[in-house]
């Protein structure tokens, strides 16, 4: 189960590293074609404004230029003066006659829609009747006005105005291309007034595809004279014009931009750029508008192949992680249960070295380590063997100090009574055999009470009650020991083939305990003077007899009757008090 849920894990995190990068994948070529076809839009609308720009210089070329002759005419300037509209319209239809009605192949100038002569307060001298100036109708309001503000540019500047001026013209309002020169009376060097002349605005040529309206944007309304049949319906271009009304003008303010717009349900991107910013004349702005479905339709195609990429990398993605999350997931799972069967005490368990990655050397490190356990499992037995367990423990734990130490303890010899006459005759093995069944059945009697078994001796057993650790009264703990001995004993010689009598001794005393042996080889023990003493008095002791010093007797005075009784001990020449336990019979059955 914990292998399924990593493979399970590494699949989700493969497919979400894929989702993230088609996604990202698909955001940032979407910006980047919405972007570059939003640079290449803009770039081919500048050249539009460049073009057109120039080609209507190109065009007013000629027409400034015969203006400006004019305005500098004597007989204008006279006429002027004068005040003489009549002979003042007739002398400026003389000099305009080839703007006015320009021959067609001569050049692309339109005739002339309108000319007009501002005097030097700014006020509009009207034409008399049936002069070719052209009549521009009442409906035109606040026309004068702006003609009068670019004739005192014109003036003031001594330098033409061209600009854009809407009229209404046989009832449709059109938009005029307009120059405003300033009237000089040269020989006085003053100006005096100023002619303005308008051209019916033609529509620019346009050679990009993608540009599907252009025109002027005047005051609050697009000049234009063909629109694509999109927005042949009225609906569809009364539509484009209340949507380019209610969103340029907030463009228009800032002299220029762009903005996406939708018009019938579909995309567009409309682009303004400002005309003659330094003229007085309304301000005018060639808007573009480019159709956003190549674009549109681009990006669709780009994330639908996205997609299908994504889609096969999806694919492609699911069967390497399946494949990785194997190859993973199953030296994991092997590692697990392993890993559990050595938590559960076998340390047999291997786990199979099939790669030479992290995890092949992360398995081998694991055999390597469970070899460890189990070496150091091998040498725990071993010393549980040859040591008390509690010995064992301690030394494992580092308790014991090697160098050795000062213990207050109580040291209980035990050895058999006639064993080398006992086993004279008996087989090697039977030896053996008897020596464990009897040193099995006493070990348990000091393990059960509080003490250790230092060593076993030939037929003899050296137990110590307070080392490494005290029970409290290790002094009671090993009489009581001592007894519980001697009663084992009577009872297993009831049953057994060979009866054993037993003498035991007991010293109380501080020894020096420690580690104590070779470099090779060391055993944990207590040596000193109360050892000697019971060994002594071990042997002192008679069949099933128990034999204490004074200071065993002392700290264990209730646990037992006791009679002095005098014993030479050899190696000790003052008197040692010796006291022998004479209740130990009556109690056995008690304990």
């Amino acid at each position: 189960m914990p292998a399924l849920r990593f493979r399970t894990t590494l699949l989700l995190a493969m497919m979400l590293v894929v989702a993230a990068v088609t996604l990202t994948t698909l955001s940032v070529t979407q910006r980047w074609v919405e972007r570059a076809y939003a640079r290449v839009s803009l770039e081919r609308f500048a050249a539009e404004a460049n073009a057109f720009a120039a080609v209507q210089d190109a065009r007013l070329a000629g027409a400034r230029a015969a203006v400006l002759g004019l305005a500098r005419s004597v007989r204008l300037t006279a006429a002027l003066r004068e005040r003489e509209p009549e002979l003042l319209y007739k002398s400026a239809v003389d000099e305009l006659r080839h703007v006015l009605a320009p021959d067609p192949d001569v050049g692309a100038l339109p005739p002339a829609s309108f000319f007009r002569i501002i005097d030097a307060d700014g006020v509009v001298l009207p034409p008399p009747a049936g002069s070719r100036a052209a009549p521009i109708e009442d409906g035109n309001a606040g026309w004068q006005r702006q003609l009068a503000v670019a004739a005192r540019a014109a003036s003031a500047e001594r330098a033409q105005q061209i600009g854009f001026l809407p009229l209404l013209e046989n009832g449709q309002r059109a938009l005029d291309e307009v120059i405003v020169t300033p009237i000089v009376d040269r020989p006085r060097d003053e100006v005096i007034g100023a002619l303005a002349i308008g051209f019916p605005a033609p529509e620019p040529a346009t050679s990009s595809a993608a540009l599907v309206v252009r025109g002027v944007w005047v005051g609050r309304r697009l000049y234009t004279h063909r629109l694509p049949r999109a927005f042949a319906a009225p609906g569809a271009r009364t539509a484009l014009r209340e949507t380019l009304r209610a969103r340029i003008p907030a463009r228009v303010a800032a002299a220029a931009g762009d903005l996406d717009v939708r018009i019938g349900g579909a995309p567009y991107r409309v682009f303004v750029r400002p005309l003659h910013e330094e003229s007085q004349l309304p301000p005018a702005f060639i808007v573009g508008l480019y159709s956003l479905d190549e674009a549109q339709a681009e990006t669709a195609r780009l994330r639908r192949t996205i997609l299908r990429c994504a889609a096969l990398a999806l694919l492609l993605g699911l069967v390497v992680s399946v494949v990785l999350s194997r190859s993973l997931s199953v030296p994991i799972a092997a590692l697990v249960s392993a890993t559990g069967a050595v938590m559960r005490g076998d340390l047999g368990a291997r786990v199979p070295v099939r790669r030479r990655d992290e995890l092949g050397r992360l398995a081998t490190a694991f055999n390597a380590m469970v070899d460890g356990l189990a070496l150091k499992e091998r040498y725990r037995n071993v010393l549980d063997v040859i040591t008390d367990k509690s010995v064992a423990q301690e030394l494992l734990d580092g308790d014991i100090a090697l160098g050795g130490e000062l213990k207050d303890v109580s040291v209980l010899f035990c050895d058999i009574r006639g064993f080398t006459t006992l086993t004279e005759r008996m087989s090697p093995g039977e030896v053996i055999a008897l020596l464990n069944e009897h040193m099995t059945a006493l070990t348990g009697v000091v393990h059960a009470h509080h003490g250790i078994v230092d060593k076993f001796v030939g037929d003899g057993l050296m137990a110590l009650f307070g080392a490494p650790r005290t029970g409290g009264n290790d002094a009671r703990d090993a009489l009581t020991a001592a007894r519980a001995m001697l009663a084992v004993r009577r009872a297993r010689n009831t049953t057994a083939q060979h009866a054993l009598d037993i003498g035991i001794g007991i010293a109380s005393g501080v020894v020096v305990a420690g580690c104590v042996g070779s470099l090779q080889r060391m055993n944990y023990t207590v040596v000193g003077e109360r050892v000697n003493l019971a060994a002594r008095l071990c042997a002192a002791a008679g069949r099933m007899e128990i034999l204490i010093d004074d200071a065993t007797r002392t700290r264990a005075a209730d646990q037992a009757a006791v009679e002095a009784v005098t014993i030479a001990l050899r190696g000790f020449r003052a008197p040692i008090a010796v006291y022998r336990v004479v209740d130990d019979a009556s109690l056995a059955t008690a304990s």
